[in-house]
């Protein structure tokens, strides 16, 4: 077994150059550039990289990164050597995640930029053995604040100057708070929060730490408390002090290199000057001034992008599928696109869907209410579980989309007004989605 593949299938791996991922495609590579922003010139690069050493296809992640598929043990270094002559360099270490529009969004409370790059260093200079996907994040707040992204470990810049909130664990609203501290305290309360980790074992999470027993080590923890106004998705048009910039997504996170080029110089006509990735699979455009933003949004919708929070297919998690993916028994893709377009008005985001071109879950790894799964006996139908799970019901891939049909059919009679489709899929029995699924109504 080659060295790639042996780290590759190591669980809680994190895919990256010098550790690829075996999927079905071949290798996958995860990247977050170091830099805040890509270029025009810079992303076209990448597409054409992804198309030279790949399959073409490339991903944004939930948490905004970047996936590149379909790679080679051969190919890797050569995608590597590209990205470099480009001045694309990776992130390295341990991911710390910051808003995507930090040092930019006058709204923000604190630059998190300095303190995420002096804490990564702090954390490379430690040589401590951490956990292969262990996050952080540093917000200081802002328009597309990351409150609602989950995390290891926390520092949230608190208002009017107070400091920052380290705690563990979870959201801004779930995390275990630890300290409230001066910024001149808070990279080494961060560090001792590392360490600690790191004493716990190699493969130790937030969720594994005693938040009591660190917060003794600050003294009291004041409980700060937070405003509870959301931070906008990431999707759509945003005015950060006079500038517009508008924030885009590829279908299901997924685009051909083909796609992704024909839209950066789509975009370039209409003034785009950087790409900044963000949470929810987004594109951030700057550079497009008020009178171009509906040429920028057409040419985004032409090549297959979404432009609002409210496109129904954002709440659906897919993998690369059969199109792309050896291993999917099925295209993931069609199956979704065929979900918006009869149940397009129930995909409220209060559950999730997930359509899996196999067991193995890649997209979705948690449970979901409902899971579409490729199986050597067909398409299976899960019920609040995961893709590894045994399927309620399984049809062959052919009669997939007529049995979407009639699970929309059933759930659209029996909604009521305002209900979430959450509340809708609790209140429907098993056995009635089970029997439309089949055909049995």
């Amino acid at each position: 077994m080659t060295a790639f593949a042996t780290s590759a299938l190591r669980r809680g791996a994190c895919p990256s150059l010098s550790a690829p991922m075996q999927t079905g495609d071949g290798l996958l590579v995860r990247l977050r550039p170091a830099a805040p922003a890509l270029t025009g010139e810079g992303l076209l690069v990448l597409a054409g990289l992804a198309r030279e050493h790949g399959n073409g296809l490339i991903e944004i992640t939930a948490r905004g990164n970047l996936q590149l598929r379909g790679l080679t043990e051969a190919s890797v270094p050569r995608l590597a050597e590209g990205l470099a002559a480009a001045g694309i360099l990776p992130q390295t270490g341990v991911a710390i995640e910051i808003p995507p529009l930090s040092g930019i969004d006058p709204s923000e409370i604190a630059d998190a930029t300095p303190f995420a790059d002096v804490l990564r260093k702090a954390i490379a200079a430690a040589s401590l053995t951490l956990a292969p996907k262990l996050a952080i994040v540093v917000d200081g707040g802002g328009v597309l604040s990351m409150a609602e992204m989950v995390a290891d470990i926390r520092l949230d810049a608190l208002a009017d100057g107070a400091g920052w909130r380290l705690s563990v664990g979870g959201d801004r609203r779930t995390a275990r708070p630890v300290a409230v501290l001066p910024a001149e305290r808070a990279i080494a309360g961060a560090m001792a929060v590392v360490a600690a980790l790191a004493t716990i074992g190699p493969a130790a999470r937030g969720r594994d730490l005693d938040a009591a027993v660190l917060a003794a080590q600050f003294g009291t923890v004041p409980e700060p408390a937070f405003s509870e106004v959301l931070p906008s998705h990431p999707l759509g048009i945003h005015r950060i002090g006079d500038e517009s910039l508008l924030g885009i997504a590829p279908a299901y996170g997924q685009v051909q290199a083909d796609r992704l080029s024909a839209l950066v110089q789509g975009l370039a006509a209409c003034g785009a000057s950087e790409f900044r990735l963000a949470p929810h699979r987004a594109l951030l455009v700057r550079g497009l001034s008020g009178e171009r933003l509906a040429a920028a949004q057409a040419c985004a919708d032409r090549e297959g992008f979404w432009c609002t929070e409210t496109a129904p297919g954002r709440f659906i998690s897919i993998c690369a599928g059969a199109a792309g993916c050896a291993s999917a028994r099925f295209d993931t893709h069609a199956a979704a696109d065929a979900v918006v377009a009869v149940a397009g008005g129930l995909l409220d985001g209060s559950l999730d869907v997930h359509i899996s071109g196999c067991p193995k879950g890649c997209a979705h790894p948690a449970r979901a209410a409902v899971t579409l799964c490729g199986t050597a006996a067909g398409v299976g139908l899960i019920l609040d579980g995961r893709a590894s799970d045994a399927p309620a019901a399984t049809l062959p891939a052919g009669d997939l989309k007529p049995a979407i049909q009639r699970i929309g059919t059933l759930l659209r009679a029996r909604r009521m007004e305002g209900e979430t489709a959450k509340s809708l899929i609790d209140r429907t029995a098993p056995a009635a989605l089970i029997s439309a699924y089949q055909g049995q109504q």
